[in-house]
This record gives structure tokens, sequence and C-alpha cells, in this order.
């Protein structure tokens, strides 16, 4: 596909910085809500844990009603705009955050969070859309790398800022990263016409790759195998956003075998340590995102050498069953080893997806497709950590676990059952 020409690398390069460059701030905040919250008044471990899961489910509600709408909104004026739109979103309404006064002025500005911003759903959209489509899955396994790893280096570089300069202070701090990343996507990225565009004769007095709103998004969920995968997607998110509530709650379930108060031994081969339980979970995130960064990166290769639909379908099982001996874990060491062992199968399992989804995507229709995937990825997020948390409740924490352990190989099957093999992978 030569019309892309090089530019597509380019773009590619400018778009992954950022949406890490974004994501690195959001990820060095956030870790921090809880403390946050103690500052806007919110007194009580227990009080605290509720809010925090609050303030995430209701930017996962107004993410998930608005994503598909900013999804369509690209299709018909461009994807630049609104991943742009998205960036420059989030640093603002950051950056209020860091000014809000009680707990009511932060849970607005959370809500306005998720229904101006969806930083990953636009990127994803504006690559596979620039990118030509043998090149789509390799273009969206590097841009998942930038999440990766940017949830990977975040919480340390936010305790740093927070440390070194305020939780308050740290909200501006990252609002001036997201402005960094505007700059950055505004002056280097090109959107040409895509191939829909070109090859697609439009309506009299439309211009070319236009549609209404409510027409593209149609258009997509008309197509079955589309619709399929994002049912996959929201499977597949659910199986982070699960487990992320009791996580920490297991992590301090090893504390009281360290003989040192808020401490946690980590037994690594001849190492040991005592941590503090920040630290603690801190580390498993970053184990999780490293091992998922390389996972992302090996999801190209694999997916063209098996098929993307085996890569996803087994990366899936394989998470599942991984998820079965974190529950049993006895020690921190043997915790941490394990979930990072998940994060090198589930780090290949959305760029994966998205492949399928980017190839089965009708022409010109990308920004509608990846907004329903991003309200996918939100629902996940607004669903997932209640549903964990009830579980938890309900049957203990390890049953967590084992629960979405289940569910990630039964979907896994799935896949495999009703999910297509794009032909043009078919045809590598």
């Amino acid at each position: 596909m030569h019309e892309f020409g090089v530019g597509w690398k380019r773009n590619l390069v400018f778009i992954w910085i950022g949406v890490f460059v974004g994501l690195l701030g959001a990820n060095f905040v956030f870790p921090f809500i809880p403390f946050y919250l103690e500052e806007l008044g919110v007194q009580g471990e227990s009080n605290r844990a509720v809010w925090t899961g609050i303030t995430a489910s209701v930017t996962g509600l107004s993410l998930t009603i608005t994503a598909p709408l900013w999804g369509s909104m690209a299709d018909r004026f461009g994807r630049k705009p609104m991943f742009l739109r998205a960036l420059a979103g989030a640093g603002a309404l950051i950056a209020l955050m860091g000014l809000a006064q009680v707990l009511w002025h932060f849970l607005l500005l959370r809500f306005l969070m998720g229904a101006f911003a969806g930083t990953m759903g636009a990127a994803a959209a504006l690559v596979a859309a620039t990118t030509p489509r043998p090149k789509v899955g390799y273009a969206l396994g590097m841009l998942q790398t930038g999440l990766f790893a940017a949830n990977m280096v975040g919480p340390a570089v936010g305790g740093y800022v927070a440390a070194s300069l305020g939780l308050r202070e740290s909200f501006f701090f990252c609002a001036a990263l997201y402005g960094i990343a505007v700059l950055l996507v505004w002056m280097f990225v090109r959107e040409g016409p895509t191939t829909g565009d070109r090859e697609q004769d439009p309506p009299p007095g439309r211009p070319k790759g236009e549609g209404s709103l409510i027409g593209n998004l149609r258009i997509v969920v008309g197509e079955r195998q589309v619709v399929l995968m994002l049912l996959l997607l929201f499977a597949l998110w659910l199986s982070t956003t699960f487990v992320r509530p009791v996580m920490p709650l297991s992590i301090d379930d090893f504390s009281g075998e360290s003989g040192r108060v808020d401490h946690i031994r980590l037994d690594l081969g001849p190492m040991h340590r005592y941590i503090r339980q920040e630290a603690a979970t801190g580390l498993v995130f970053a184990a999780v995102g490293l091992t998922s960064t390389l996972a992302a990166l090996a999801v190209a290769p694999l997916g063209q050498r098996i098929g993307y639909r085996k890569a996803v379908a087994g990366a899936a099982a394989l998470t599942g069953i991984l998820f079965i001996p974190v529950s049993l874990a006895s020690s921190f060491g043997a915790f941490l080893l394990l979930f990072a062992a998940t994060g090198l199968f589930q780090g290949a399992m959305v760029p994966g997806t998205n492949a399928l989804i980017a190839a089965a995507t009708p022409e010109g229709k990308h920004g509608s497709t990846f907004g329903l995937a991003a309200s996918m990825q939100s629902l996940a997020l607004l669903i997932g950590p209640t549903a964990g948390g009830a579980v938890g409740a309900l049957f203990g924490i390890h049953a967590v676990y084992v629960v979405i352990g289940l569910i990630l190989m039964a979907t896994a099957v799935a896949a495999q059952l009703f999910i297509r093999e794009a032909e043009l992978f078919r045809q590598r």
C-alpha cells in the first residue's frame, strides 16, 4: 500500500510519545488518589477505599457513554483533532483536580475526565487509519507498549514527584506533561485522507469521508465480526479491572509475616528485603507493566506466524490458567513472580484483538470502531472493580483470581470458535 509512504512510521513515533507522555502523567497521579481524598476530608481507610472506587467508576461511566460519539466524530472531522482533544481535555481537567477543595469537586472533575478524554481510543483510531493494513498489527502492538510502559514507569515517577513537590503539585506537573504531548502531536503527526475516503463515493453534497454520527456507528455495529471482537475486548479488559481493587489487599495479607508493621518481606532467591506496602504494590504494577510491554512487542511477529486469533486465544487461556496459582501464592515473592507471568501473556491480548478489529473495520470507520472499543474498555473499568469487590466480599479475596481465571479460559474457547481470522492476515 504505497500510498501511505513512510509517513505512517513518523506518525506512529509521535502518537506513541503522545500516549506515553499523557498516560505517564495519569499513572503517576492516580495511584495516590486515596491520599488525596484524605486531604479533601474523606476519613477512615474503608471510606477512602470506597470513594476511590467510586472516582474510578464515574470516569468509566462517562467514557462509556461518550467514547462512541467521539469516535464517530473522528470519522467525520478527523482522527488527529480528536486525539488532540483527548490530550488537551485530560490535561486541563487534571490541572483543575489539583485545585479541588471538597470531595464533590473531585468527583465532578473525574466524571468530566471520562467525558472529554479517552486518549488511548483516539490514538488507536488515528494509528489504524493512517497505517497500511498489513502493518496495523505491528503498529497497534507498538502503541500498546506506550500504555504499558506508562503503567510501569508512572507510579515510580509519581512517588518521587509527590514526595518532592506535594500531592496537589503532582496534578499540575501531570497537566504539563499533557501539554507537551499536545504540542508534539500537533507539530509532527499528519493525517491524510484514508483509503476509505479515497475509495468511497459520498452522497451528493457531502464531503468525502463524512457521514452522520449515528450512521457511522450503524455501519460498524452491522459488522458481526466487529461486534464479536468488541465483546471479546470487553472480556479481556475485564481481566485487569476485576482483580485490581483486591490486589493491594492480597499484598497487605503478606505484611503480617514480616514481623514489621507496614512492611512486607520480599524473598527472591538469595535476596531478602523488607519493603513498605506502598512500595510492594508499586513493584507489582511495575513488574506487570514490564512483562506486558514485552508481550505487546511480540504480538505482531507471533500473530503473523500463527494468526492473530490463535495468538489472542492462547494468551487469554494462559493468563486464565496462571490466575489460579496466583490465588494460592504463599509468599509475596511468589505472588510478584506469578503476577508478572500473567502480564507476559495478558499484554498480548488487547493489541492482538485491536489488530483483528482494525482489519475487520469498514474503510473510513476506524474512529467509530475504536470509539466503541474505548467504550468496551471503560465499561470494563466501570463493572470490573465493583464485580471483583463483590466476589471478594462474598467468597474471599482468593476467589476473585479463580473467577477471572475461569472467565478468561471461557473467553479463549469462545474466541477460537467464533472469531474469524481476517482475510488480510490469512494471506500473509
